[in-house]
C-alpha cells in the first residue's frame, strides 16, 4: 500500500510541475511573440544563452540542422542585433556565435516576468506552505545532482563552454 501512495504521489508532483511549467511557459509567451522569432531563433537564443557561445557547427549538432542551415539561422539573428559573430583566435575557419546585449536582454526580461510572476504567486502561501515547498524543491534539487545523467549532461556543457 506504501508504494501505491508513493507513486500517486510522485504523479501528483509531477502532474503539478507540469501544469506550473505550461503557466510559466504561458505567461512569458508575449515577451516571445513581441520579439518576432520563429520557434528556430528562440531555440538559438536559449541555448547560446545557456552555453554563452558556441561554434556554428555545435549549434548546428545541438539543433539537429546541417551547418548550412545553422549558418543562415545565424544571419539572421544578427541582422537582428540579437546574435553576433567572432573568429576563433586560434583558428579562423571556427566562428563563435554569442549573444549580444540585445539578446541577453530578451533573455533577462524573460526570466524577470518569470520570476515577478513566481514572487507573486508565492506570496499568497503561507510560511509553512513555502517552507514545505523550499524542502521538497531542495531535495528534488539534491537528487537531479546526483544523478549519473545529468553529471554527463553538465560536463558536455562544460566542456563544450571550455571550448567557446
Amino acid at each position: 500500500m506504501k508504494e501505491q501512495l508513493r507513486t500517486t504521489l510522485a504523479d501528483d508532483v509531477v502532474q503539478g510541475y507540469l501544469e506550473l511549467s505550461d503557466t510559466i511557459r504561458v505567461t512569458a509567451l508575449p515577451s516571445w511573440i513581441n520579439a518576432d522569432l520563429n520557434v528556430s531563433q528562440v531555440k538559438t537564443i536559449i541555448l547560446l544563452e545557456h552555453h554563452g557561445a558556441l561554434t556554428v557547427s555545435e549549434l548546428a549538432r545541438l539543433l539537429g540542422i546541417g551547418n548550412p542551415a545553422a549558418s543562415i539561422l545565424v544571419q539572421q539573428l544578427v541582422e537582428q542585433g540579437l546574435v553576433e559573430r567572432s573568429e576563433d583566435s586560434k583558428d579562423r575557419r571556427r566562428t563563435f556565435v554569442r549573444l549580444t546585449a540585445r539578446g541577453s536582454g530578451l533573455m533577462t526580461g524573460r526570466r524577470e516576468l518569470v520570476r515577478t510572476n513566481l514572487l507573486r504567486w508565492l506570496s499568497q502561501l503561507s510560511e509553512d506552505e513555502l517552507a514545505s515547498l523550499q524542502r521538497g524543491l531542495g531535495a528534488l534539487l539534491r537528487v537531479f545532482q546526483a544523478d549519473p545523467a545529468q553529471q554527463r549532461q553538465t560536463a558536455a556543457s562544460k566542456l563544450d563552454q571550455k571550448h567557446s
